[in-house]
């Protein structure tokens, strides 16, 4: 036998842990948000980043291939792929071989 109000005591539960949870989600969101808007107008007005490893600038602009299917194309680094739409998280240098983190994701 269910008692009288138990549903309406869940439900007042999930209430408050939505309302605890959401400046927690929202700050999480702002601060992608505000990562990525950075990111975008830097990676705009360059093009080239400096490698960590050896100093030397990396082109961004050249040819490349999709991690993913593999597809090669002339462009943008970081720009989605034409044909699967995925985005490489970082690219090498093509000195040492160190990897560059895409600015924009975290």
């Amino acid at each position: 036998m269910r008692r009288r109000g138990s549903g309406e005591f869940i439900e007042r539960l999930r209430t408050i842990w939505w309302w605890l949870c959401l400046p927690v989600i929202m700050t999480r969101g702002l601060a992608r948000f505000i990562v990525r808007i950075r990111a975008g107008a830097a990676l705009a007005k360059r093009d080239a980043l400096p490698c960590q490893g050896c100093g030397e600038p990396v082109s961004l602009v050249s040819r490349w291939e999709c991690g993913w299917c593999g597809y090669v194309f002339d462009g943008f680094a970081f720009a989605p792929c034409e044909v699967c739409g995925a985005v490489p998280p970082f690219i090498e240098c093509q000195r040492c071989g160190v990897g560059i983190r895409h600015p924009g994701l975290f």
